[in-house]
């Protein structure tokens, strides 16, 4: 699953047209029912043809004067509600690699946990960490280090199942938070995202420049949260960097 509008507790910007719409169609059935009943009971004492004539004003004025007022007011409505969608989006992605940040993977994970029925499904936690990073921002600089790190966010990407939860945790570290079905299927998936990485170069100014990355690997637990299997996915990683790196490790 990749990070959207999901995560955003605003409506989206067709829910959001939907309730406009409806909400002028309420008002509009209101204003005719107060305009009619108003008109009728202030002219019927009149002579027939300016009581029918009041009556028709009384519904000619709200069919016009509701839309338009609406129309105005959902405009402007509908401009903030995009840009307030457009703020919400920045506080919740990663503005490098446009994978989502830190925080919005907790909040997306934490509620990935608890809609899990570990009696029949399964969770893992990988933590992505690039190899040697610092040796690629010494070697070529900090800009062409920001171009490899975007370049190996969409290779994890490509690499992870759709279903999978995909962020940035910050630096030359990712995480994905994905369901898995047995032992032999969480060892593939790890070994496809640490291949899919180290197998494709990154190119910038006529330079082919190689990256590998070190998996760490959290199995949860009915009773884990989201941190502990983040810490046992750490420790995890650490020991695929003492044991040569370019390498997963599934933690025990």
């Amino acid at each position: 699953m990749k990070f959207g509008s999901d995560l955003c507790d605003a409506p989206t910007e067709r829910e959001f047209a939907t309730s406009m719409i409806m909400t002028s169609v309420v008002i509009l059935i209101v204003a005719l029912a107060i305009a009619v009943s108003v008109t009728w009971y202030t002219t019927k004492g009149y002579e027939a043809h300016i009581h029918q004539q009041a009556i028709r004003t009384s519904v000619i004025l709200p069919l016009v004067i509701v839309p338009l007022c609406t129309a105005i007011v959902g405009y402007q409505g509908f401009a903030n509600h995009r840009r307030m969608l457009a703020v919400s989006k920045l506080a919740r992605t990663d503005d490098m690699t446009g994978l989502a940040n830190r925080r919005a993977f907790m909040h997306a994970a934490t509620q990935m946990f608890r809609d899990t029925d570990f009696e029949y499904s399964g969770l893992c936690l990988f933590i992505v960490d690039l190899d040697h990073f610092k040796q690629i921002n010494d070697a070529h600089g900090h800009e062409t280090g920001d171009v490899v790190l975007i370049h190996a966010a969409k290779q994890i990407e490509l690499a992870a199942p759709e279903e999978a939860l995909v962020a940035r945790l910050g630096g030359e570290e990712f995480a994905v938070l994905m369901p898995y079905e047995n032992i032999t299927q969480l060892h593939q998936r790890a070994e496809a995202i640490r291949h899919q990485v180290a197998a494709t170069p990154c190119e910038h100014q006529s330079i082919s420049i190689r990256v590998s990355a070190s998996v760490g690997v959290g199995i949860a637990h009915p009773r884990d949260t989201v941190s502990s299997v983040l810490s046992r996915a750490d420790d995890a990683l650490y020991e695929a960097k003492d044991k040569g790196r370019n390498r997963f490790v599934i933690a025990a």
